[in-house]
Parts: structure tokens; C-alpha cells; sequence
């Protein structure tokens, strides 16, 4: 099997679940990114590569305090013999397996559970520049952050766009750098869109569900918006929106969520970001690099 066939393979062998999501899940997406994604979920139902799909592995940067660095695909061991911090990227639409649309954190997640434990590893970066994506890609890695923290190791995010579900991975970390001085991160808020698919367009066929009478609540958030009734969708919207707030807030604790649009889905650039406590800080991944290194007590 060649490395194509092999990174598909791996890429789509949890694809009914992305389907699931894309049909009836949750997302925590920029509103400027969710044209596009919107347009690739679709491709993806059809079964279909569209341009942006990602195929590839993530790729791994190992880097040593004198400089030296070592890039390899996930799934590949590095060759470390001295004190590194791993950089790893947070790319495109975050999904919980499947990484067609941008990165599946799961896979985040094994890579670090990997190198958690690793003494020639003494800290990482989450080198983010994403919209957002699904809500439950987001737990599993923010619980692997929080190992990592009781592991005693420094993990923080290095952001140039880092919204809704991107932000709030970011704000459970260390801390936040901004990339350049039009960076932007935010957008802690919950919305949805409801596409109504009950009719196959190219045949006519309508689609007709039967609910038992003693199943009135199964699926009812999704039945009432498609009616036009959004009361049962809102609640449930309100209730992710409230845990991704607080745990903001947690995360960010000198965070300043009076200040307006802070909690209610604006984005901000750099220096706003970092007066609103958004942010710490101004730097590329150089700079990271050291602020994990003295985080570790290694300069």
C-alpha cells in the first residue's frame, strides 16, 4: 500500500461519524468561515475531494534550544537525543476524527499523548490558525492539555486566527501569543444552521420519519427548527454557549468578560486581544519556542 493510500485510510475511517456531525452535530465556526466549510461538508456527503481537502498526516517540529530542528509526519518517531519543544499545528476546520476539513483533534491528541512522557521533550506549542469547528472535537484535547499541566511540562498557543472552538482550546493553555499585529482571535459564541435535506432534488422523493409516541423529544431540536420553531435549538445552543464561556473564563481567569462583544462572539485583533486579556503577548514561533524553554526552567 502506498503512503497515499495509507494516509486516506486513516483520514476517512471514522467518516460516518464526520457525517453524523456535519448532519445533526454541533460547530463552534467564525461566521466568515462557514460559507466554505458549509460548501466542503456538502462535497464530503457526496463523497466527493474538493479543493482544501487534507489528506496529509500532520507534520511534527521538533525544536532544540541551539537551533536545530526535525520535522516528520505523525505516526513517524523522531530521532531525540537532547531538549526539544514540539510544535504542533492546529490548522483549518477542527473535527473530532476525520481531518478532510482541516485537522481532527484526536489525532492532536494521540501526538501528545505520545510525547507527554518523552524527557527529550520538555514542552509544546499548539500553532493555531483555524476558525473553529465541532464542538465535541474540543474536550478531548482541552483534557489532554490539562495532563500535560499536571504533568508539570508548559503548553502554550501560538495563534494567528484562532476562533470560537480554535480560541477556546487556545485559552485552556499556558498562554496565548499572537502571531503578528493583525491577528485575531475570539468569536466565543454558539450558532447553527439547519439545512433541510428531506427532499432528494434530483428525484423528488420526500423523506418521511416516524416518530414512536413515546419518543415527542427524540431529535426535537432539529424537527422544530426545520419548521421554523427555534425556542428548542436556542436552549440547547444557550447551554453549549454557557460552558464555552465558562471555561473561558477559567482558562483565562484575569480575562476582561465584561468588556463588550468579549463574550458574545467578537473577534479582535492583537493589541485589542491582549488589553481585553485575550492574549499575553506578541511573537512568532521563535519567540515561543524560549518562552517554553524558560517556562521549563531550561535558560
Amino acid at each position: 500500500m502506498n503512503i497515499f493510500a495509507k494516509v486516506m485510510k486513516k483520514s476517512f475511517v471514522n467518516n460516518r461519524m464526520l457525517a453524523g456531525d456535519i448532519l445533526r452535530g454541533k460547530w463552534l465556526l467564525d461566521s466568515r468561515s462557514a460559507p466554505k466549510m458549509l460548501e466542503a461538508a456538502r462535497a464530503f456527503l457526496r463523497r466527493e475531494l474538493v479543493n482544501g481537502t487534507n489528506t496529509e498526516p500532520i507534520r511534527l517540529t521538533f525544536q532544540a534550544l541551539d537551533g536545530q530542528e526535525q520535522t516528520v509526519p505523525s505516526g513517524e518517531d523522531a530521532n531525540l537525543t537532547q531538549p526539544f519543544v514540539l510544535i504542533v499545528p492546529l490548522q483549518g476546520t477542527l473535527t473530532q476524527y476525520d481531518n478532510c476539513f482541516g485537522t481532527a483533534t484526536m489525532e492532536v491528541v494521540d501526538i501528545l499523548e505520545q510525547y507527554r512522557t518523552d524527557e527529550n521533550v520538555i514542552g509544546f506549542i499548539l500553532d493555531i490558525n483555524s476558525p473553529g469547528g465541532a464542538v465535541n472535537a474540543v474536550m478531548p484535547l482541552v483534557n489532554e492539555i490539562k495532563k500535560i499541566q499536571a504533568d508539570g511540562k508548559p503548553i502554550i498557543a501560538h495563534c494567528d486566527f484562532a476562533a470560537s472552538a480554535a480560541y477556546w482550546i487556545a485559552s485552556q493553555t499556558d498562554a496565548i501569543i499572537m502571531d503578528n499585529i493583525l491577528s485575531e482571535v475570539g468569536s466565543i459564541g454558539v450558532c447553527a444552521t439547519v439545512i433541510d435535506d428531506r427532499e432528494d432534488k434530483a428525484t423528488g422523493e420526500k423523506r418521511l420519519t416516524i416518530y414512536a409516541p413515546q419518543s415527542v423529544d427524540k431529535n426535537k431540536a432539529y424537527r422544530d427548527a426545520l419548521d421554523g420553531k427555534f425556542e428548542t435549538m436556542e436552549k440547547e445552543l444557550s447551554e453549549t454557549a454557557v460552558v464555552f464561556q465558562e471555561s473561558v473564563k477559567a482558562g483565562r481567569p484575569k480575562l476582561k468578560a465584561e468588556a463588550e462583544g468579549v463574550l458574545s462572539g467578537a473577534v479582535f485583533t492583537t493589541a485589542k486581544a491582549i488589553e481585553l486579556n485575550m492574549a499575553d503577548g506578541t511573537g512568532d514561533l521563535a519567540s515561543c519556542v524560549e518562552i517554553v524553554a524558560i517556562r521549563a526552567s531550561r535558560f
